[in-house]
């Protein structure tokens, strides 16, 4: 399995939520490491990628955020029961997000695929390591106001926004736009250099570095 490995660049993202930008949600502090990971096209990724790679950093439990179409919810929900697996809803007024904590290899990829489905689908599918770090809280959106703000003037857009408190011990995966490659945001070493990176990776793993611009 061949994938492409490059850290972004600073300038190429901010840890305040922004209109057209990088990532979908806010981060509370500016991380160490950012990461993205091409030719990770989900439908068709090796199955065992993912469980495996979160074995090999120790990564359980996990912390799945995901945007549930209504019509995918109720069987979601059913199958956690089965499985006996938390889960919790953040709401706002525009969605409602599931927060679902996965313990052990085995929940994941039972759990898997509904993710799979999502972030094809251009649904937003974010995990923390360890910790549950994730919340919905206001935040003031770059690029963004609301018009006819006192005579012409510009209000700033203010929304209920997904947050990530990151913090040493923990990373967050995101799958990326469209389903086609992800990004891992970390403070934790392991992610601080291409070699220790490649030494976590599964054996079926070829990874190619590239630079991002």
């Amino acid at each position: 399995m061949d994938i492409q490995i490059g850290y972004l660049p600073k300038r190429t993202y901010s840890i305040q939520p922004s209109i057209g930008g990088n990532f979908p949600f806010a981060l509370t502090s500016d991380p160490s490491y950012v990461l993205k990971v091409d030719r990770t096209y989900l439908p068709e990724i090796n199955s065992d990628f993912f469980p495996l790679w979160m074995k090999n950093i120790k990564a359980y439990p996990l912390y799945i955020c995901a945007e549930f179409p209504l019509d995918m919810l109720d069987e979601f929900e059913n199958e956690c029961k089965e499985l006996v697996i938390s889960n919790r809803c953040l709401k706002s007024k525009d969605y409602s997000l599931v927060v679902t904590e996965i313990k052990n290899e085995l929940q994941f990829r039972e759990l898997f695929p509904y993710y799979i489905t999502i972030g094809f689908g251009i649904g937003l599918v974010l995990w923390s390591t360890n910790k549950d770090i994730i919340s919905v809280v206001k935040r003031e959106w770059k690029g963004g106001s609301n018009k006819g703000y006192r005579k012409g003037k510009h209000k700033p857009l203010i929304e209920d926004t997904l947050v990530v408190d990151l913090d040493e011990e923990t990373s967050i995966f995101w799958i990326g736009y469209d389903g086609d490659n992800f990004v891992v945001i970390s403070n934790r070493s392991s992610f601080s250099t291409y070699e220790q990176i490649v030494q976590t990776l599964p054996d079926f793993v070829v990874p190619n570095i590239v630079e991002f611009e």
